[in-house]
């Protein structure tokens, strides 16, 4: 029996065994590299032109739509020119840049006509608001992240799919051009640190000798704008012509933090497996729930990828220990998701949607894309081949949110006051209990223009909703809505005590409690009489005399007493989880409240030990 031998493959180009393509011709380094330090000087000098106008309240300054359009352009676009040059066709180019700055300018006039609340608001509210307005040109955070985010993945797939010559680009594509940028922006902003710090020291040297021109000059903005961008340029172009370097970067890298997913699929199973122990109450509780549970998700996702990479094969299969912690991984997110939709739920059930819990439903819609396509490559293919489409998916619908989130589509502001309108209509919530400090000063336009429609209602129903809308289209501060509405009452009238007829102390009213009485936060009650607790009057075992025992709903219980002096003061606390400040206050309704034998009067709830934290001895002055 003869043995063939196979015939030898030719050598696979470089634009195979890396998807990024290679680097522009020996002839082109010269020419690209100069047109791209072209482009970062002249968008440092737009920087600084626009710096100039907004520093001295002129030109583009006294138009601030025109102002707040423009600068999103000049800081976003040079970019990806410079990212793009010698990877696009240049009419290509022209028409991707062109496309690109089209976009920025809707959007940016949208983030701009949904602040434009002028024409409601009157009074003081409204001279703060153009006072504001001409001196806040900057475009808002959520405009800013969600561009950035959105334009670094629209670039990485625009590449990819020119250098495949197809509409929807391979997954090594993508994955390649992705890490590329990534690490093209970190090592930009690395070399851009480095300049600053040789400048620095440069000019600390001078200053040495009493030469101060270089910290002079250093710090004007018509240099620093100009040198940064044309450094972040030149970094830009370094990483770009040598393509294998920062190919061979990236597997360094995420060879090396590939090897945190075990730990990671120890700790996220380890936090699973522990829900079954406590249940999914103290989880609830923290109130914050949603966003943990999603950054979570975030993370796994990431590990996930870092060993994934551009797709799993036999040459470079993991180590077994990070391949079997990656199928583990894959199962992971999806419990998670079904947390984290169930917590939201359970907010938007009681108080309605509000602009985080659009966003985070926005991210849940997102999560749930890897989550269950992640489960379902599971069970196609040992390689999990299946986990490329996933991603794609999950990507362009990252770019269809966020350009719905900057759109009236789904505007977070516009969708929550839609919610608390709907919910004020149908009953589920009364007039009174409208937040109309959300609806003022985070609804946008929409929120302000709900508020003065409801001014000018002749509905019976708001009739007790109006006075405090007029009020807050005529307010500056978010502050001043809540004075207006702090009940006006006897004091003391907000304290229920127990037992019932017992009356709360006459000192303990009149005292003015600063926010903490020696190092313990004082029940909100006795400080505000909007706010409602409960005090019970109790005699520990070897205390002289009767105690006040206070809970309010957000401090931990506080023990008052009469000190040496005759003056009532706090002397402990009790911190205890909210299901045990329920199971206290059932107690000390059966008076059957137990007192474990102790100079500090330590609870007994059932089998429980609750320590009283002692307050903390006041602290003399210097001239004491």
């Amino acid at each position: 029996m003869t043995t063939q031998t196979p015939p030898s493959l030719p050598d696979l180009p470089s634009s195979v065994a890396d998807p990024v393509g290679p680097a522009p011709a020996p002839s082109e380094p010269g020419a690209i590299g100069a047109l791209r330090l072209a482009i970062g000087l002249t968008q440092g000098l737009m920087l600084y032109v626009l710096y100039r106008h907004w520093s001295d309240q002129t030109g583009l300054a006294l138009h601030p739509m025109l102002f707040r359009c423009v600068l999103p352009v000049a800081l976003l676009i040079p970019p990806i020119a410079i990212s793009s040059l010698s990877h696009m066709q240049p009419r290509k180019l022209g028409l991707w840049l062109l496309l690109l700055t089209a976009l920025i300018l809707a959007l940016a006039f949208y983030d701009i006509w949904r602040t434009d609340i002028g024409a409601w608001l009157n009074g003081p509210a409204l001279s703060a608001w153009q006072s504001r307005r001409r001196s806040g040109l900057l475009p808002s955070l959520q405009l800013v992240l969600l561009l950035l985010s959105g334009l670094f993945i629209a670039q990485a797939m625009a590449l990819a799919a020119h250098q495949d010559r197809r509409w929807i680009a391979s997954y090594p594509s993508y994955f390649a051009w992705a890490w590329k940028l990534a690490l093209q922006a970190a090592f930009a902003s690395l070399f851009n640190t480095a300049l600053w710090i040789i400048l620095l020291v440069g000019a600390s040297l001078f200053a040495l000798v009493k030469l101060s021109f270089l910290f002079t000059l250093i710090g004007k903005p018509w240099f620093f704008m100009p040198v940064t961008a044309l450094a972040y340029a030149a970094a830009l172009h370094l990483t770009d012509v040598k393509p294998a370097i920062i190919a061979n970067l990236r597997k360094l890298l995420l060879t090396m933090l590939s090897w945190l997913l075990p730990l990671a699929v120890l700790l996220v199973a380890g936090f699973l497996a522990g829900l079954c122990v406590t249940g999914l109450q103290p989880l609830w509780e923290t109130r914050y729930a949603t966003t943990v549970l999603l950054g979570t998700t975030a993370l796994l996702v990431l590990l996930v990828n870092m060993v994934y990479q551009d797709g799993l094969s036999e040459q470079a299969a993991p180590a077994r220990l990070i391949s079997w912690s990656l199928r583990v991984a894959c199962a992971l997110p999806l419990p998670l998701v079904v947390l984290a939709a169930y917590a939201l739920g359970l907010r938007v059930n009681q108080h309605g949607w509000t602009p985080d819990r659009v966003g985070a439903a926005l991210c849940i819609a997102v999560a749930s894309i890897y989550a269950i396509g992640y489960l379902a490559a599971l069970r196609r293919a040992s390689h999990l081949v299946a986990m490329a489409p996933v991603n794609v998916a999950a990507s362009f619908t990252i770019l269809a949110a966020s350009v719905a989130v900057l759109t009236p589509l789904a505007d977070p502001a516009r969708l929550a006051v839609t919610d608390q309108l709907a919910r004020l209509r149908s009953g589920q919530i009364t007039p009174e209990q409208l937040d109309v400090k959300f609806m003022r000063y985070h609804g946008q336009r929409y929120g302000v223009q709900a508020l003065a429609e409801i001014v000018r209602t002749q509905d019976p129903q708001l009739s007790s909703l109006r006075q405090e809308t007029q009020l807050a289209l005529q307010t500056e501060h978010v502050w001043q809505i809540a004075q207006a509405k702090e009940p006006q009452g006897k004091p003391g009238a907000n304290v229920h005590m127990h037992p019932e007829g017992s009356l709360l102390p006459a000192a303990i009213l009149e005292k003015n409690w600063p926010y903490s009485d020696a190092d313990i936060r004082v029940p909100d009650c006795l400080r505000n009489i909007a706010t409602r607790c409960d005090a019970y009057l109790i005699k520990p075992p070897g205390a002289p005399r009767e105690q006040v025992l206070i809970i309010d709903g957000s401090n931990a219980p506080a023990l008052l007493a009469k000190d040496a002096q005759d003056r009532w003061q706090i002397i402990g606390s009790f911190r205890m989880p909210a299901d045990c400040v329920a199971q206290l206050r059932q107690v000390l309704d059966g008076k059957t409240l137990q007192w474990k034998a102790s100079p500090l009067y330590d609870l007994r709830l059932g089998d429980t030990l609750i320590p009283m934290v002692p307050a903390s001895p006041r602290r003399s002055s210097c001239g004491q």
